[in-house]
């Protein structure tokens, strides 16, 4: 179980984080108990992402909605384990294991964080803003959190900057086909 101490670590871990502070991971409990402990944030954005999917939901006026929430709670799943689960390889293979709770540990927890940034569109998209407006929010907010995946791996994992960036891509990119595999089943 978490405790309040571990929850109020973290968050003070993610307020440094998000003015780009490297003290921020300081803050996180970084062994193989906090990593586990980090997967409390998947219930904690749990709330936020059922918003999400029931816009989408109500967009999309899928045939069969309790198949869509059940692949849709299968992809939740699986995307919040595929990619701690790659970078146990990509961390061997970039000589950065002894980094890698650190790094999920900060990866995790941020995730609140950006469940948090996805709000804002969610609003716009419910009340019918114009859909520049919609693009110009969703370009921004994938810019910034893009911009924090990098600091993340960057200082998480000590890797140069270069390498920081592929990771980032490779999460986009990780998310994407999931995303992709779950919506062609429906």
């Amino acid at each position: 179980m978490l405790s309040r101490g571990e929850l109020a670590g973290a968050f003070r871990g993610l307020l440094r984080i998000a003015r780009f502070e490297t003290d921020g991971f300081r803050y996180f409990d970084s062994t193989l108990d906090g990593f586990w402990k980090s997967f409390w944030a998947a219930a904690l954005t749990l709330p936020i992402w059922a918003l999400l999917q029931a816009e989408q939901m109500g967009a999309a006026h899928p045939a069969s909605p309790v198949r869509y929430a059940l692949l849709q709670s299968i992809s939740y799943a699986v995307g919040w384990l595929a990619y701690p689960l790659l970078m146990v390889r990509i961390s061997v293979f970039l000589d950065r294991q002894q980094h890698y709770f650190r790094y999920l540990v900060a990866y995790n927890w941020f995730q609140l964080v950006e469940a948090a940034a996805w709000l804002p569109l969610l609003l716009l998209i419910g009340n019918h803003a114009p859909p520049d407006l919609i693009a110009l929010v969703w370009l921004s907010t994938h810019a910034a959190l893009f911009a924090y995946g990098w600091f993340i791996a960057r200082h998480g994992l000590e890797v140069e900057g270069i390498t920081a960036a592929a990771l980032v891509i490779i999460d986009f990119l990780l998310g994407l086909l999931i995303d992709g595999i779950t919506q062609s089943m429906f």
